[in-house]
């Protein structure tokens, strides 16, 4: 829970930055609506963008690359300044953010790494190498018997984090 709320007040504090240049609206684009951590995610950026004089608007992806580029040109169309954006594929979103750049919106990747582009502003996430390490030190602590397989499983390969948290994992074991 503290790592959650440093990365989220990182976060607003590059949005303040990135607001302060416009004095405009936020649009924020998450994988998806039907797991909670996503949910959670949401309420928490509405809360801290109400305190402010800015709007802010959230779309989910639903798990769709098609639906996070139709997400993404909604929220070019409505004037939106900034982007968040956690995106469902890394390198398919790369698409919809060189068009949010395009119109000189501010884009910051928010948890996965958007790659294969340069129109990511700022890129803010956990420690996910640490992540890792967390999850191989469980099994270590917890792994019981002699011969059983390790199917190390850390995600999906369209998302970077997997990848460091597959370093982080393996660090340990």
């Amino acid at each position: 829970m503290k790592r959650m709320t440093t990365l989220l007040l990182t976060l607003v504090l590059c949005f303040t930055l990135c607001a302060a240049a416009y004095a405009s609206d936020v649009g924020i684009v998450l994988p998806t609506k039907d797991e909670p951590r996503w949910l959670q995610d949401q309420a928490r950026f509405e809360s801290v963008i109400a305190d402010t004089d800015y709007t802010v608007e959230v779309l989910f992806s639903q798990g769709s690359s098609a639906t996070e580029l139709t997400n993404v040109e909604t929220l070019i169309a409505q004037g939106m300044k900034v982007l968040i954006i956690c995106a469902q594929d890394a390198a398919a979103a790369g698409i919809a953010v060189e068009n949010a750049k395009a119109e000189g919106i501010t884009v910051i990747s928010y948890d996965r790494l958007i790659t294969d582009t340069e129109a990511v502003d700022y890129y803010v996430t956990f420690d996910s190498v640490a992540v890792g390490e967390a999850m191989g030190q469980y099994l270590v602590d917890n792994a019981q018997g002699q011969g059983n397989s390790l199917y190390l499983y850390a995600g999906a390969q369209t998302d970077n984090n997997a990848f460091l948290f597959f370093e982080g994992a393996w660090n340990i074991l």
